[in-house]
């Protein structure tokens, strides 16, 4: 996926050793740009798994320190999203984590999913640091409030 890809690359940049997970390891056409990267040959090796199968995490996770968790199913337009998109993400989620335990992993960083910010019918403004409280207006302002 986009973010799991961009992930790969900058570890790789950073001269990690990644083992990557996908569904089908020789579908060149999905891993390609994974193996093409610069450190790939040497850095990265590809794993199959799938989060619908249990288990299927232990062998590619044996040996890691830290796990990163970026892949999730997606279906927007599920008839059945409890059964095609909630319960597989959650056991899926809990394979990954009984993959972890058992091989000793140090840390484990899930992201979720875009699907979990980003859809509403009316985007909110996005709060970040360019949203702080311009400090000499407030001291201008507050003065009194900010001599305790």
């Amino acid at each position: 996926g986009f973010i799991g890809s961009w992930l790969v690359m900058r570890l790789l940049e950073r001269g990690y050793t990644v083992r990557a997970t996908v569904r089908d390891p020789n579908n060149m056409k999905k891993v390609k740009h994974l193996l093409d990267l610069p450190n790939a040959k040497t850095h990265l090796s590809l794993w199959r798994a799938d989060l619908n199968e249990a288990g299927s995490f232990d062998e590619p996770i044996q040996g890691c320190t830290g796990v990163f968790h970026v892949a999730t199913p997606m279906d927007f337009e599920s008839k059945d999203p409890e059964n095609e998109v909630i319960k597989p993400t959650i056991e899926g989620m809990l394979s990954i984590m009984k993959s972890c335990v058992k091989a000793k992993v140090r840390r484990l960083v899930f992201t979720s999913s875009a699907g979990t910010v980003n859809v509403q019918p009316v985007q909110r403004p996005v709060h970040d640091e360019t949203s702080w409280s311009d400090l000499d207006f407030v001291w201008a302002t507050k003065m009194t409030g900010w001599m305790y």
